[in-house]
């Protein structure tokens, strides 16, 4: 990357997990590099060292040159404000390919867009590029982005300012058209499994289940290493709920039938209730657009998008009803799997969901 190609806004994008914090540390770093390393790499000619001082204090989160402007929960003063985003901080830091999971509604207040411009109005210290990012910035306020556009569109001098969504569309068009996108690939399965390895410890079939049930999201992965958490089962629930609207994989069914057991009717119960509630959730939203009244609150920055695929009353009231079906069978003692499979295939269908990739 050279210097001349450096853009004032950027807007990094992907349906979530896969890397975009990541990628904005390492471009602070790029940008502030003691001693940065030539490549060979025609796109990357240069690369931060990773071992001088600031290279550290970036990836500590404790550079001078960071703001940060973070979804948090709602709080009675600044100073709660402050130490939710101070924990939001140290989740980053500790696993900066983690997910941000609302426990409840959650935004980007306007006070930290009103400090942040106040900031931005100082001059910055010699020799450092500030970075701003705005993580997940589909949850700014409108107050917040009105607040912020002019320095969005033309940002100070030493300074670039690095926006996330996992949804581009939310943002408004001016902030789009301004901003350099970059839309990030899935992570390699490969790349997913070593990560698995090395950093949760996993057993190589384990890593490689994850990784590709994942579908390139390194952080949805992460979620599931701890498969016997009842959160985990919930994760990959939504993981194969999620499937049956987007069919991102072709071998769904076969992910089915290595992560549930055959012989669990309490699991496969507990996988139906799951899809129901999601349905109902996915319902709601489609005919109110209203996100703080949703019951699974873990899911709430996807399931907007999963509510835009339903079509309308008769096709919900006949997944409800195959959903239901299903249930009657496993619990009449037919063979779990196959009941499975032949209501994900029947969702599938009544969707009219088609092969292809994200």
């Amino acid at each position: 990357m050279h210097a001349d190609r450096i853009a004032g806004t950027y807007l990094f994008h992907d349906p979530g997990g896969r890397g975009d914090w990541y990628l904005a540390i390492a471009l602070a770093a790029l940008l502030n590099c003691e001693q940065p390393e030539q490549t060979d790499q025609p796109d990357f000619p240069i690369m931060p060292c990773g071992s001088c001082r600031v290279c550290h204090q970036i990836v500590s989160l404790n550079f001078e040159g960071f703001h940060f402007a973070l979804p948090i929960s709602k709080h009675k003063n600044l100073d709660e404000a402050a130490e939710l985003t101070t924990e939001i901080l140290a989740r980053k830091k500790a696993e900066p390919f983690g997910m941000l999971s609302a426990a409840s509604y959650t935004s980007i207040p306007i006070a930290t867009a009103r400090e942040i411009k106040k900031r931005l109005s100082r001059k910055a210290s010699p020799g450092i590029r500030r970075i701003v990012i705005f993580y997940e910035m589909e949850r700014m306020q409108q107050s917040s982005a009105d607040a912020l556009l002019k320095i969005i569109e033309e940002p100070p001098a030493d300074t670039v300012m690095v926006l996330t969504t996992r949804n581009p569309e939310a943002l408004l068009p001016t902030i789009r058209s301004r901003a350099r996108l970059v839309r990030l690939d899935r992570v390699p399965e490969a790349a997913a499994v070593r990560y698995l390895k090395s950093e949760y410890q996993l057993a190589d079939k384990k890593a490689q289940l994850l990784a590709r049930t994942s579908e390139g999201s390194l952080g949805r992965a992460i979620e599931m290493a701890g498969v016997d958490d009842d959160s985990s089962q919930r994760a990959v629930g939504f993981l194969l709920f999620r499937s049956l609207f987007q069919d991102q994989s072709p071998d769904t069914l076969s992910h089915m039938a290595e992560l549930l057991s055959p012989r669990d009717l309490g699991q496969a119960e507990e996988l139906l209730e799951l899809w129901q509630s999601l349905l109902r959730d996915c319902t709601y939203y489609a005919a109110t657009g209203d996100e703080e009244a949703l019951i699974n609150i873990d899911f709430v920055s996807e399931l907007p998008r999963l509510a835009s695929a339903l079509k309308g009353g008769e096709q919900i009231a006949d997944i409800v009803s195959q959903i239901k079906i299903a249930l009657a069978d496993i619990k009449g003692k037919v063979h779990i799997q196959g009941a499975l499979m032949a209501l994900a295939l029947k969702i599938k269908a009544e969707l009219n969901v088609t092969h292809g990739s994200a």
